[in-house]
């Protein structure tokens, strides 16, 4: 079962046992699901979105009178009785009426579903995605991070992104006057306890260890920290600011900080004012392992120049060099022990 870990929503519905499942879920021969999913799995919120999905399909069954209804059906209308007919007639109705609301159920359920649930894209590690909204607004995604969006982003007046991670967002404008914005032109980002509330196009959401770094790039935002009694901060282009346990810190008002922010994109890190324990954290987040240093005084030793994060090998082999260290690979830790 180990494949279905990278599965998303629309994988588990193309997948044929997944299907047979969700349909016969007492089966034994369409796969170990129910075991799978009480391993609480990366992406078990795509497997249950899809479960709820197909449940839902299966939960429409269309209503067929049965031969003995329609046996007695025509022998009134052939007896012509009056009475009878008059009766039968509105037993029919009474059984149409009553599938009739069988089906209003099922397509409400659905339609329910479909307007509550979430379309949700997620990387894995060491791969960045670019992921294009309804609105052609664009959400580039670090490793291991993800954004989700309602599925009827058309259909309702809201434009929502939720992340996890780190992403650089572009907003499509649809307002022409940032001073009056309507709510069906509003562009709203959440992440952590963090709401952005879009009145410019270009920025980058960072959400670790527990803090949320914004970077605006272009045009203006609104931060609201909806933990701190809803406090607001304004931002401009080159700021960069820090949402954490005490509230908003200016970390920069600098456009070259703020254009440094986002070279993850280009799976680079600027070496101005980075310390070893940055890349280690960098590398943790990027590639899911991490790198233990014997001597912990070393973190705090600066890193000049770019660094590549192109793959995990070429960090490991910066940073022992760097620290003149011996590599010590495990299976999800790296040592790096001195000479």
């Amino acid at each position: 079962m180990e494949k279905y870990t990278a599965y998303n929503t629309q994988d588990f519905l193309d997948d044929l046992d997944f299907v047979r499942f969700a349909k016969e879920p007492d089966r034994d021969d369409l796969g170990n699901w129910k075991a799978w999913r009480a391993g609480n799995p990366d992406n078990a919120a795509a497997y249950d979105e899809a479960l709820a999905y197909l449940h839902a399909l299966y939960g429409i069954m269309r209503i067929k009178p049965s031969p003995a209804f329609a046996e007695n059906l025509f022998r009134d209308i052939e007896h012509g009785i009056a009475g009878n007919r008059k009766k039968r007639k509105n037993k029919i109705i009474r059984l149409w009426a009553a599938a009739a609301t069988a089906a209003a159920v099922a397509l409400f359920v659905t339609a329910a579903w479909y307007y509550q649930s979430m379309i949700v894209i997620q990387t894995g590690s060491g791969v960045l995605q670019t992921v294009v909204l309804p609105d052609s607004s664009t959400v580039q995604l670090n490793a291991n991070s993800s954004v989700a969006y309602r599925r009827a982003w058309k259909w309702l007046s809201k434009r929502e992104v939720y992340t996890t991670g780190e992403a650089l967002l572009e907003v499509k404008h649809l307002n022409k006057d940032t001073a009056d914005i309507r709510e069906g032109e509003r562009f709203m980002a959440y992440t952590g306890d963090l709401a952005v509330e879009v009145l410019g196009t270009k920025f980058n959401l960072k959400n670790r260890d527990n803090k949320v770094t914004v970077s605006l790039l272009e045009g203006r935002i609104a931060l609201h920290n909806r933990k701190h009694g809803g406090e607001t901060k304004i931002l401009v282009p080159g700021d960069v600011v820090v949402d954490g346990s005490q509230g908003f810190r200016n970390l920069s008002a600098n456009r070259k900080s703020a254009q440094e922010s986002v070279l993850w994109t280009q799976k680079t890190l600027t070496g101005e004012n980075l310390m070893v324990a940055d890349l280690i954290n960098e590398f943790r987040y990027v590639y899911g392992k991490e790198i233990i240093i014997g001597d912990t005084s070393l973190l705090n030793r600066k890193i000049d120049g770019r660094v590549s994060l192109n793959s995990q090998e070429s960090i490991i082999y910066t940073i022992a060099n760097i620290l003149q260290a011996n590599i010590r690979i495990g299976k999800d830790t790296i040592y790096l022990d001195p000479k």
